[in-house]
């Protein structure tokens, strides 16, 4: 519901209050649900992206994601697709640099349920992935309403999402939420495995994963709890890494991984996705060597 046109500078070295000689731009459609959906086919999954687009911005998201070969459903909108910019320094610290989506009328919200609704009705949908914040006019239930809807088609969900958003997708019933440390403490007040257990009282139906810094992952759900860690530290640009889990969770999904798998994978394309420059992107090799060196052990 809020997409964004990513665009990704390298600069040599950034110097507040001087002009910075960009090297190189890199600009594709982005916002975390594009971001799923290319880390999720280049894990081997078939996906469909559905976005809201309008003006300048979101023509050229347009003309990105036909030349990119994504298999998506546009739906106009009268608002201006915002943009992020990322500055990625030779040394690999990122700054980003976010727009907040502008106000999404009612009657785009109603035209957004339609087309999920009709993709849902395919039977082609396997997994459900809500991903991103929910813009200014929509209803703070939006996510909470395509959970219902995913749901009463046997359709599986994951959300990505935090605050009251999330906490109405769980109530909603929402098989996994993937809320980062910070999420976390601004939803319950907690992070760490008291956060992950404190949301999961809410629905304890519902699957948690936590990404927890340089920590890793924590993963509590009705099959059990683990944390799983990286092999090695890894530096480089952290935009998208969650994107990158995300969507290794919803393939691990569709191909029945067990938790302990899924989250070796989700380990795997997450640092892929920190050691790529572009959000959005990995290398699957680059994410099999990381998963193979990633630990899982499981939480008493």
């Amino acid at each position: 519901m809020n997409p964004a046109l990513d665009v990704t500078y390298r600069i040599d070295r950034m110097v507040h209050g001087e002009a910075q000689r960009v090297s190189d731009v890199v600009e594709r459609a982005g916002g975390k649900a594009a971001n799923v959906a290319r880390v999720a086919a280049q894990l081997g999954g078939r996906t469909h992206l559905l976005a809201a687009l309008g003006g300048p911005a979101g023509a050229t998201y347009a003309d990105n994601l036909r030349a990119s070969r994504l298999v998506a459903t546009t739906v106009a909108t009268t608002r201006h697709t915002r943009r992020t910019v990322t500055v990625v320094e030779s040394d690999g610290t990122t700054t980003a640099f976010n727009e907040a989506g502008p106000a999404m009328p009612d009657q785009e919200w109603a035209d957004v349920r339609a087309a999920l609704d009709a993709l849902l009705d395919s039977g082609d949908v396997r997994v459900l992935v809500l991903s991103g914040s929910v813009p200014p006019g929509a209803p703070e239930t939006a996510y909470a309403e395509c959970v219902a809807a995913a749901s009463d088609r046997g359709v599986l969900t994951v959300v990505d999402v935090a605050g009251p958003p999330l906490l109405a997708a769980l109530a909603a019933g929402a098989s996994v939420v993937k809320p980062n440390r910070h999420e976390l403490r601004a939803t319950v007040g907690a992070e760490g495995i008291e956060g992950v257990q404190a949301l999961r009282a809410q629905a304890p139906h519902a699957v948690v994963v936590a990404s927890d810094g340089e920590a890793g992952l924590l993963c509590v759900g009705p099959d059990g709890a683990w944390r799983a860690t990286p092999g090695r530290p890894l530096r480089g640009n952290p935009t998208g890494a969650g994107d990158a889990l995300v969507a290794a969770i919803a393939v691990s999904l569709v191909d029945g991984r067990s938790w302990p798998e899924a989250l070796r994978l989700a380990i795997g394309a997450s640092g892929a996705a920190v050691l790529d420059p572009v959000a959005g992107h990995i290398d699957p090799r680059v994410a099999a060597e990381l998963a193979a060196a990633a630990t899982v052990e499981p939480i008493p």
